[in-house]
């Protein structure tokens, strides 16, 4: 009788799991999950705008229509907006599977804090999700463009986050991670921004936030600068005038930052090898001579590299560096007199920047005279 019962229970558990898998099938059908969604500011009222596929059914996967549907909520915060979009909807609207949030130039302008604040109260939404600002125009016509232009949104951001992977080796524009940087008041804020072409949309590089609100765009080289200091760059192009290029294929930096009676010290250490992509020149470039030259030549152009995040930083009193964290955990008691000083204190600070390279020699496929 008890192999009986337990047997009973054990059919009943597995009945009841049946049930409750076609259950949420069924109740799939009836969502639309949202892949992108678009957040502005316009008028006094945000507007956020939902992409998701056509006849998506219980598994998007499985039903590629080929064509992206959008919606549209408005309201007077980002959370009124999205009940707006909620009730636009003959479907149940979810942001379960939204894999992009992009922030129009007036919504970033207008606070970053507000655009996010009701996505990091909602217990359903993917904190690895990525966040990008729409350079110059609003996230709304961004997609609208794409679309326009014949460009499947959805494939296209991928495409990008894969051009992300493939230049860094680590990727800090998560929800979670901008929402954690958002809590340090101190530090400048980075938001890679993005660009958009008749074929593709591009990385521009970062958009700086100062106060929690957008104030500036960085170029590539800038941005890279930032990125070999924090030691995610994978890779990077070399042009040199000698008719030769290369490209960064493994990279270390380390950073020693010192507070001495109220100024600071910050040495930073870049180490990396390099390979040979492009020769166009009728000279062995692989004599030691010729090697000495192009490694204090490939030497000098990251240095001018690093150079460019080094004196924006000065240049606007913008700790885009992260440099006030690194005192604040490292001198404590210090930091406590000059916390309400520190973004005086940053054009102020003393950078020293050693830059040290090797390069390997590239394959060649067939004979060259």
């Amino acid at each position: 009788m008890k192999r009986l019962f337990i047997a009973t229970l054990c059919l009943l558990q597995l009945s009841l799991c049946a049930c409750s898998n076609d259950m949420n099938r069924r109740e799939l059908d009836e969502i639309n999950l949202i892949h992108i969604m678009g957040i502005d500011y316009s008028d006094g009222m945000y507007v956020l705008t939902a992409v998701f596929s056509s006849g998506q059914g219980a598994d998007p996967e499985k039903n590629p229509s080929g064509s992206e549907d959008v919606s549209e909520g408005k309201g007077a915060t980002p959370f009124e907006a999205f009940q707006d979009l909620k009730l636009k909807n003959k479907k149940t609207v979810s942001i379960a599977n939204t894999g992009y949030f992009l922030i129009g130039e007036t919504a970033a302008v207008e606070g970053i804090e507000t655009c996010l604040d009701f996505l990091s109260r909602d217990e359903t939404v993917k904190m690895e999700s990525l966040v990008f600002i729409t350079q110059g125009v609003n996230a709304s016509y961004f997609i609208s463009e794409g679309m326009k232009n014949g460009k499947m949104i959805h494939e296209d951001l991928e495409a990008v986050e894969q051009k992300l992977h493939e230049l860094v080796t680590r990727i800090d524009n998560t929800l979670v991670n901008i929402l954690n940087e958002m809590e340090d008041d101190l530090s400048g804020l980075l938001i890679p921004y993005l660009k958009t072409g008749e074929d593709s949309f591009n990385i521009g590089g970062y958009a700086v936030f100062d106060g929690l609100s957008l104030a500036d765009y960085l170029d590539i080289d800038t941005s890279a600068g930032i990125n070999i200091i924090k030691n995610i760059m994978r890779t990077y192009p070399i042009y040199l005038k000698k008719g030769v290029s290369l490209s960064v294929s493994s990279l270390k930096s380390r950073m020693k930052t010192e507070l001495e009676e109220g100024l600071v010290w910050v040495d930073i250490h870049v180490d990396f090898e390099s390979m040979v992509r492009e020769v166009n020149t009728d000279e062995d470039i692989f004599r030691v001579e010729e090697q000495n030259t192009l490694t204090r030549l490939q030497n000098a152009y990251i240095e001018d590299i690093l150079k460019k995040a080094v004196d924006y930083s000065k240049d606007t009193g913008r700790d885009i560096l992260n440099i006030g964290r690194i005192i604040r955990n490292r001198y404590a008691k210090e930091w406590s007199g000059i916390r309400d000083e520190w973004k005086d204190m940053v054009p102020d600070i003393q950078y020293e920047l050693h830059v040290r390279s090797r390069i390997a020699k590239s394959f060649i496929l067939g004979n060259r005279r």
